[in-house]
């Protein structure tokens, strides 16, 4: 496109992109020369391809999420793939947006969308009473990334054809994630951002693509009801095929992270399928899958916790998912179960000490670190804590606001849909988020976590999907 054809305010956008450039590379080369690359690049893409290239971003995004830090620049493992994306669909918004391209917002997306985004406005706004503004600006950043890729997932794949795409992407890159897990149990080898990697004690344990096993188990149970549906709801022999091994594979390699969170995290999956089913009078007649499924499930997770079955788990796995071991660990003043009970009283006295309005985006972890009282665990291990400790009872009011949005949306999909893909979308993201209110507390902090915004994008591109005309 000429430079003559664009409006004038992508002209003086595009000099002052030029202008800032040169003064940076004055500075520092490298970033000048890049920010110099994106303003060319924003000159020579046509309006008509801005929108297609960001169909494509985004999902790409997506995948180099989950990858994480996996795919960061040895020189600079705090640049990796997904920021650098995230940051261009940003760019290249804006540009689509100053060369008169219209943003369609679909029905259904408005409400939870505009949930987050005030979540978004929350953060940002406390940083002004943040002891740290630092820690509050880097926790709102990340909080910006994601839940932009989770909007952006809704808004690009918001036609059936694209979200059978963006699903078939997703499911290539869970397969990657679990041969990677197959590849720590049976050889050994692990990725360089495994926490393992030097703990041969705990070659027992899969990291996967996620460097901690507790992270990789919440994405097993992230994605676990996506393979329990499919018997349930669809009659396609393949797809039945798909759903019991995906759903048997997912629930070994969970017991193999000994994340006990994610096995109630998993039960939870499980018992809701049953109880959805029994309480959907009009697909009530997939009751009967849904109770065999949920069968099959539980046997063959069940007897491999007593170290039998038909997963044989080693013995380090079977002490770790221990349930009852947790109560008595409390009542010892050790181990995991003491650290939890520790920091959930931590949290909720900074609650306290802040009157409820919460002590700024990001800013727990080093209040935590500077009491008198400090077990030497800074993180919360508990996301719905951290939400309401960093952003006090508005923050966590806004959260659940848009959690049960989403949850409403999902069941509704589930039971009204004629489409068997939305009635699956919805049925699988309704227990997925049944299950997260226990699998969050697995992870450390769950704020960057991928696999977390793409089921929130996933539950959006539902709704979406569900109130499109047919």
């Amino acid at each position: 496109m000429p430079l003559r054809a664009l409006p004038r305010p992508a002209i003086l956008a595009l000099v002052a992109g030029a202008v800032v450039a040169g003064v940076l590379a004055a500075v520092d080369p490298m970033a000048g020369l890049g920010l110099a690359v994106v303003v060319t690049v924003a000159l020579l893409v046509q309006r008509s391809r801005l929108d297609r290239l960001g169909r494509v971003g985004i999902v790409l995004a997506a995948v180099a999420a989950v990858f994480g830090p996996n795919l960061a620049l040895p020189q600079a493992p705090q640049i990796f793939g997904f920021r650098v994306l995230i940051v261009l669909l940003g760019l290249g918004l804006v540009a689509y947006l100053l060369l008169d391209g219209r943003l369609v917002i679909p029905r259904g997306l408005p409400r939870p969308a505009a949930l987050l985004i005030a979540l978004f406005a929350w953060s940002a706004l406390s940083v002004t009473w943040s002891e740290s503004p630092a820690a509050a600006l880097r926790w709102t950043l990340f909080f910006g990334m994601m839940g932009g890729l989770a909007i952006g997932l809704a808004l690009a794949c918001r036609t059936r054809q694209r979200a059978v795409t963006l699903l078939f992407v997703l499911g290539v890159t869970f397969a990657f994630a679990t041969a990677v897990a197959v590849a720590e149990l049976r050889f050994g080898v692990r990725l360089p951002t495994s926490a393992l990697l030097s703990r041969g004690s705990d070659a027992a344990f899969a990291t996967s693509l996620f460097g901690n096993q507790n992270n990789f188990a919440t994405y097993l149970t992230l994605t676990l009801p996506y393979f329990l549906c499919l018997p349930v709801v669809f009659r396609d022999a393949r797809l039945v095929v798909l759903g019991i091994v995906g759903g048997a594979m997912t629930l070994a390699a969970l017991l193999f992270t000994g994340s006990r969170s994610n096995l109630i995290a998993a039960f939870l999956v499980i018992a809701g399928l049953v109880v959805l089913l029994a309480t959907d009078r009009r697909h009530r007649g997939r009751l009967v899958a849904a109770v065999a499924v949920a069968a099959l499930a539980v046997l063959l997770v069940v007897p491999s916790l007593g170290g039998g079955g038909l997963i044989p788990l080693p013995a380090d796995a079977v002490t770790k998912l221990n349930i009852s071991l947790l109560s008595q660990q409390k009542s010892q003043g050790l181990g995991s179960g003491a650290v939890r009970a520790s920091v959930l009283d931590e949290g909720l006295g900074l609650v306290r000490e802040s009157d409820g309005l919460g002590i700024g985006a990001g800013n727990a972890e080093s209040r935590i670190e500077s009491l008198a009282n400090f077990t030497g665990v800074v993180n919360l291990h508990n996301w719905w804590l951290e939400l309401l400790v960093d952003l006090g009872i508005v923050g966590l009011a806004l959260f659940i606001a848009f959690y049960l949005t989403l949850f409403r949306g999902q069941l509704r999909a589930a039971r009204r849909s004629d489409d068997p893909l939305v009635r699956w979308l919805g049925l699988s993201g309704a227990l997925a988020l049944l299950g997260f209110v226990v699998g969050s507390l697995g992870p450390s902090s769950v704020i960057h976590f991928a696999p977390m915004w793409i089921t929130y994008g996933l539950g959006m591109l539902t709704i979406v999907l569900d109130r499109r005309p047919t």
